[in-house]
């Protein structure tokens, strides 16, 4: 039976690394989803800065790029660090008014986007994928090419949420 469960979960995740999905192409306030801090406080203020301590994943303490923090805004925070110059977009809250938006290519995701556009936009492959939590159902995307990902999440099938995600 836990054979079962593993092949199951590494087809699982050898699905997901075999779509076309790729963080390059996220933009959220036309930014792209790696971007320089000065970008970032050009176009959305400084933010405040949050120390992070991250145990594991690409953003840890003990990684060379280290120490890394966050830009926290209204809805969102960016992670990276001053060695490194770039900055990852780390998490989106979605509201219900469909006011905070992000762009995947052409196509605008809001707290508004149902389960059903977001597998519409994804293909119907992400379908099997979704893994439900109480009143969350969630996805994780890995980026083509890539260890890295994007977990988004839906409460009342709604898109609720969107977080950056690293291994551990």
């Amino acid at each position: 039976m836990q054979l079962i469960v593993l092949l199951l979960f590494v087809g699982t995740i050898s699905r997901q690394q075999q779509s076309d999905f790729d963080l390059k192409n996220l933009k959220f306030m036309e930014l792209d989803f790696y971007v320089t801090k000065e970008a970032i406080v050009n176009a959305l203020g400084k933010g405040k800065r949050l120390a992070t301590n991250y145990e594991c994943g690409f953003f840890a303490y003990d990684q060379k790029g280290a120490p890394y923090y966050q830009l926290v805004y209204p809805n969102f925070n960016y992670i990276g660090s001053d060695k490194e110059k770039f900055f990852y977009l780390e998490n989106v809250n979605f509201d219900t008014a469909g006011i905070v938006t992000i762009k995947y290519l052409e196509r605008e995701l809001t707290g508004r986007t149902t389960e059903a556009e977001f597998v519409r936009i994804f293909g119907d492959s992400v379908k099997a994928d979704f893994v439900k939590k109480g009143e969350e159902n969630s996805l994780l995307l890995y980026s083509k090419g890539s260890d890295d990902g994007a977990v988004f999440i839906f409460r009342k099938e709604r898109l609720f949420k969107l977080q950056y995600w690293t291994p551990c």
